[in-house]
């Protein structure tokens, strides 16, 4: 009798903890006693199992009796009976997925090749920016980061899009610009997709990381717009000069006091300033132009000084510097014209040595 007596209230203690807070993977309720999860019940949860779920990874489910035996979920005692919170497939929310890129961040800061792998799956597959080698082991993405982490890198979103591929896999793909803060603050924009799979114990880590270089040089790019606008120059057609300018471009030209901000505006400059049959060449006078700088990924500024060959009432021709800032802006593949800003040379009047 003795031992039945011990044996019940073993099994009775046994059953009370298995209803307590730490209980299984299982928590929520329906019953009017229980409450809602609390935050701190899901830490305490998570903890437990070494989890790492959100509170609205669960839902409350009615329960009869003792809810202790019950599994995927989380059992919680409250108000004198057990409440039953079931796991149910969740996805990220975007500031969860945001989430992970900073933790990566994070991890490049540290400068520990180690703490950054740990951001990858036993099974993730890199396939870095400046390395041609595949990596599919741990050992290989450390390498990898022993050599890229002595830049001081730090990454910056540009532009991202989340997709949600299935319960537990979402990719956070898009351009990112990296700032080399060992090397000068030295800044590298490069394209990325991030594949995340929630492992068993709720954690996401990188399945998959793709990193590579764009495949064209924005600064050509941006040089290649005065390019072709000097082209256009150079087929005397005001028409064609002026389809280079943003719909919203202004212009400041060079021998005209008037703001001219619309595209009529603009087209009649370039129909009296075409007559001089104008060609322009970017000046390196002071060793820096041109001087170009990214505002934003798809806004560009380039200033500097140009040489404009002209021709003159009696046919011949002449040469004048000026002083250049050009605004762009990436419409689709191509950079137009925001803003044109043209002075002559305040202490030379634009007079150039022969």
């Amino acid at each position: 009798m003795a031992r039945l007596t011990v044996a019940l209230a073993a099994g009775l203690l046994l059953l009370a903890v298995s209803a307590s807070a730490a209980g299984g993977r299982e928590l929520l309720q329906s019953s009017k006693g229980c409450p809602a999860l609390s935050a701190k019940a899901v830490e305490s949860y998570n903890k437990a199992k070494g989890a790492f779920l959100e509170a609205d990874c669960f839902e409350q489910v009615g329960t009869k009796g003792s809810c202790g035996s019950k599994s995927g979920g989380l059992c919680i005692y409250s108000n004198g009976q057990s409440c039953f919170y079931r796991s149910r497939p969740c996805k990220p929310t975007d500031s969860q997925v945001l989430g992970l890129f900073a933790a990566w961040n994070a991890a490049l800061k540290t400068l520990d090749s180690e703490t950054v792998a740990d951001m990858y799956a036993p099974s993730a597959v890199l396939l870095p920016t400046v390395s041609n080698q595949y990596r599919t082991t741990r050992d290989e993405i450390i390498d990898y980061f022993d050599h890229f982490l002595p830049k001081g890198p730090q990454g910056a979103l540009d532009k991202y899009e989340i997709r949600h591929l299935a319960d537990g896999v979402v990719q956070l793909l898009g351009i990112y610009t990296f700032t080399m803060t060992l090397q000068g603050n030295a800044k590298v924009q490069a394209r990325f997709s991030y594949t995340y799979a929630r492992q068993a114990n709720g954690k996401w880590l990188i399945v998959e990381h793709h990193s590579s270089a764009m495949p064209e040089n924005e600064a050509a790019l941006v040089m290649d717009a005065f390019a072709q606008w000097n082209a256009a120059l150079a087929t005397l057609n005001a028409s064609k000069v002026a389809s280079l300018y943003a719909p919203t471009a202004v212009l400041l030209p060079t021998v005209s006091d008037k703001v001219r901000n619309t595209p009529a505006e603009i087209q009649d400059y370039f129909v009296a300033f075409l007559k001089k049959e104008p060609q322009g060449v970017i000046d390196n006078i002071d060793g820096t132009s041109p001087n170009i700088r990214f505002l934003a990924p798809d806004v560009a500024i380039n200033s500097g000084t140009y040489v404009f060959t002209l021709k003159n009432d009696d046919g011949t021709r002449s040469k004048v510097r000026a002083r250049y800032t050009y605004v762009y802006k990436k419409y689709g593949s191509k950079y137009l014209i925001e803003e044109h800003h043209s002075s002559v040379m305040p202490e030379t009047a634009g007079k150039v040595d022969e």
